[in-house]
């Protein structure tokens, strides 16, 4: 057996001299095998992410794991999408935030998820909607990086440890609220998708005999449909796939007559479909930009920059850490001041134990070549630098310089999810030593302490990958207030105006508006319009003079007091205003005092 083990020579190939890489490449599953275990990926990835958030399973229609926040506006969000299909208007510029133009691209549109949008009208399908979404998004993470890690040369248990870290990393779950980062599962197919293509895989390099051109057009596909799903996660994979695509076609024209003209022409396809998709996503994201002024400043991006000690927090929503046998805290590592602090949630990168240690591991021992492992080591430490933004030395040597040169980089204000990259790369040298270690205990059958290290591995990423994030069920629309959505009502505002959570906020007005989908000045997203800023300043004296030249100015015809929301609140004073002179009448129903401008 040779020394060096997991080695390369000059033609990619393992220093091993024995036939252990030969009788490895022979139990690699082709055809139909490989097939079938790709299907039990995905089940098994809906299994987990079934049991993990078992209360939304059971109550899909008025449950969502997190806090009331973002999921209902991402719970609105594919709604739209339904009401667009249905009833057809301007996709980009949805009912709420009324009278912005193109508010749907105020954030992610999330649009990869289309095709949930052909069934359900009113909030609990939106809700239903949202959590079937909510699944497949943590089921396809798991299988996506199963395969890949499949692909690249890995064992079973190195893809099981991959999907686990991948799709439920202690960082990721300090996400269980934003679907649009944790739907991240067309990256690792896609990236799967084009190393198949070509026949690669990080133990032995490229192999053209393996390529399969019409997988390497279908990865590009597949990354076009991750691109559709938003930017916060996309615009770095684009950037990525922009200098893979240059390797790929340029190796392939070189080994043309290796890969065959058929491997050329698939990437040059695939590039295409990926450009032209990526090109018309970006036009309504940049006409709100030159609508509305958009921009995201350095000082944002300072406020939101992780601190080292962020690498070692590990969030609340980690059941194992902060709720398990350890029961630690999120500050045990942390100073307690930037904790508290803005984007407290975006700070939070801890990897998991098992991920990290075993990564580490992969450095020393490890299936893949040396020089791999130098490339992966070296990747997953520059890529952290850069996730730490303002905080590695002001990161005017790093985050700076993607944030002012890169085109679109400037709207990412959250250096931190970069983790993202840093768990793959950590989750391919792991691999590396599952899949060693799988090898010597074939190798060494007195070792039985192998066997036991790589389940204990296994079990402790599962663990660590156990939520214990919050379940909430946001309050039922009032039925007085679902008869005034139905129709054609006028352009309506809801008081008390509420940003954050609650029983009565934004989100959960916003979350009631998919019954009927009214036009409705309420709504929150991740770009708030000027327009919006002056008409809920204008609500704090409403009903008076100005307030409602504010509301007609803009063409709202309506205004809605919620009475148990206003209740005891500086609202409550909307009811005692005298309305002589102001051209409004006022009803009374069991929920609501509707005033109407006339």
């Amino acid at each position: 057996m040779g020394t060096e083990h997991g080695g390369g020579d000059r033609e990619g190939t393992s220093l091993i001299t024995d036939e252990r890489p030969r009788a490895v490449v022979a139990r690699v599953r082709t055809g139909p095998g490989r097939a079938r275990e790709g299907v039990f990926a995905v089940l098994t990835g809906f299994l987990l992410a079934a049991v993990f958030n078992l209360p939304v399973v059971l109550h899909p229609k008025s449950t969502v794991a997190g806090e009331p926040g973002d999921p209902l506006l991402q719970a609105w969000q594919l709604a739209w999408q339904h009401h667009f299909l249905t009833s057809g208007g301007d996709l980009w510029t949805g009912n709420t935030l009324f009278p912005a133009t193109g508010s749907y691209a105020f954030s992610d549109s999330l649009l990869g998820y289309l095709p949930l949008s052909f069934f359900g009208d009113g909030p609990y399908a939106a809700l239903l909607r949202y959590n079937a979404a909510y699944l497949i998004a943590g089921a396809l993470a798991y299988a996506g990086a199963y395969v890949l890690v499949r692909q690249l040369g890995g064992t079973w248990p190195a893809a099981v440890l991959a999907g686990l870290a991948f799709a439920w990393a202690p960082w990721r779950l300090s996400h269980a609220s934003h679907l649009n980062i944790l739907s991240t599962g067309g990256i690792a197919l896609a990236l799967f998708a084009l190393a198949r293509g070509h026949g690669f895989s990080l133990r032995h390099g490229w192999r053209p005999e393996l390529s399969r051109p019409w997988w390497a057009f279908a990865g590009w596909v597949i990354a076009a449909w991750q691109i559709t799903l938003g930017f916060a996660i996309g615009l770095p994979f684009a950037y990525l796939l922009g200098v893979v695509g240059v390797l790929l076609l340029v190796t392939a024209v070189r080994q043309r007559r290796r890969f065959g003209a058929r491997t050329a022409i698939a990437d040059g396809a695939g590039i295409a479909v990926f450009a032209v998709v990526t090109y018309f996503m970006t036009i309504p994201y940049r006409r709100v930009v030159d609508q509305y002024g958009f921009t995201r400043s350095w000082h944002e991006v300072q406020q939101f920059s992780p601190p080292p000690q962020g690498l070692l927090a590990a969030p609340t929503e980690t059941w194992f850490w902060q709720h398990g046998p350890f029961n630690l805290k999120s500050g045990v590592f942390a100073d307690p001041g930037w904790l508290s602090a803005t984007g407290a949630s975006e700070k939070l990168l801890f990897p998991g134990l098992a991920l990290l240690v075993v990564a580490v591991a992969g450095l020393f021992v490890s299936a893949w070549p040396v020089r791999v492992r130098a490339w992966l080591g070296a990747g997953a430490v520059a890529v952290t630098v850069f996730a730490l933004g303002s905080q590695f030395f002001g990161g005017y040597a790093t985050y700076y310089l993607l944030w002012h040169f890169l085109p679109g980089w400037d709207a990412l204000r959250t250096p931190g999810r970069l983790m993202l990259w840093v768990i793959l790369l950590l989750a391919l040298l792991a691999a590396g030593a599952v899949t060693r270690w799988g090898e010597l205990v074939r190798e060494r059958p007195d070792a039985p302490y192998l066997r036991a290290l790589i389940g204990v591995t296994l079990l402790l990423a599962l663990l660590e990958g156990v939520p214990a994030e919050p379940h909430s069920s946001p309050a039922g629309i009032p039925p007085d207030l679902a008869r005034t959505f139905q129709g054609s009502p006028p352009p309506t505002l809801i008081l008390p105006v509420r940003q954050g959570l609650g029983e009565f906020s934004e989100y959960v007005y916003q979350l009631w508006s998919t019954d009927g989908f009214p036009p409705l000045v309420n709504g929150h997203n991740g770009l708030l319009p000027p327009q919006y800023g002056e008409l809920v300043r204008a609500t704090k004296t409403f009903p008076d003079a100005r307030s409602v030249a504010v509301l007609r100015k803009y063409g709202v015809g309506q205004v809605v007091l919620l009475k148990a929301a206003a209740a005891g609140g500086p609202y409550a004073q909307v009811l005692t205003r005298p309305l002589d002179g102001l051209g409004i009448t006022r009803t009374d129903s069991t929920d609501l005092v509707t005033f109407t401008l006339r």
